[in-house]
């Protein structure tokens, strides 16, 4: 392993456990000094549905993720599985996805914790590109039956220090690299997510995250929604 892998991977491991404390909803596992395989686990509410016909809508409470990181990593992006029961229009029945399927493109700056905060809003529904579905099922039963109050789950990951009922996200572009968390600055606009988010151009109850926006004045800021 060259140095500078195993600093990135010793990096992102100290990012998760800082993510961990701010955090009643998330937990991992991982293997080692400098992993490279992890086991997501979130705690909070989403929805699943078995295969069978007429089978009813259930919620999961738990739900756990497996990231892989290349050798490549972090030119490549890690390999993602949902191994717990889900239903999304963007997770396939074998739960394989890939960060463009769930509308993060991938930067090499791009940390582990940033990738956590949109797994949890796919778990929870806050994230859902119905245009791009790779689970035809949950698409057409989004667009045609949904009468859940979405998100199922209004908390942000780093719940402990955020409002109630609310997602706040924030990227900032490192020069020409990726993007990494930015924290707000006197004056700077800041996009709020919450249960109260309106999504006129999606059939009703169905609700999108925002979708990207330019920022204000001249700050390069990065706001991940629908690609």
């Amino acid at each position: 392993m060259s140095d500078d892998r195993e600093q990135r991977l010793i990096a992102e491991l100290e990012a998760l456990r800082a993510l961990k404390k701010t955090s009643s909803i998330f937990d991992f596992e991982a293997t080692g000094e400098a992993p490279d395989r992890y086991m997501i686990v979130l705690r909070g509410n989403g929805i699943t549905r078995d295969t069978s016909v007429n089978a009813e809508i259930e919620t999961v409470e738990l739900h756990k993720v497996e990231l892989r990181l290349p050798y490549s990593y972090p030119e490549r992006s890690p390999d993602i599985r949902w191994t717990t029961p889900i239903f999304h229009p963007n997770v396939s029945y074998s739960g394989f996805i890939g960060v463009k399927d769930i509308g993060l493109p991938w930067e090499t700056d791009l940390g582990l914790d940033v990738l956590c905060e949109r797994l949890w809003d796919v778990a929870r529904l806050a994230y859902m590109n119905l245009d791009d579905a790779a689970n035809y099922s949950a698409k057409t039963w989004f667009e045609d039956e949904c009468q859940i109050q979405l998100p199922v789950d209004p908390r942000p990951l780093r719940d402990k220090n955020a409002p109630a009922g609310s997602n706040v996200i924030r990227y900032q572009r490192k020069g020409a690299g990726g993007a990494t968390r930015a924290e707000p600055r006197p004056g700077q606009d800041v996009f709020f997510i919450g249960e109260d988010t309106p999504t006129p151009d999606l059939p009703k109850p169905v609700r999108r995250m925002p979708a990207r926006r330019p920022p204000p004045n001249d700050n390069d800021v990065l706001y991940i929604g629908d690609e």
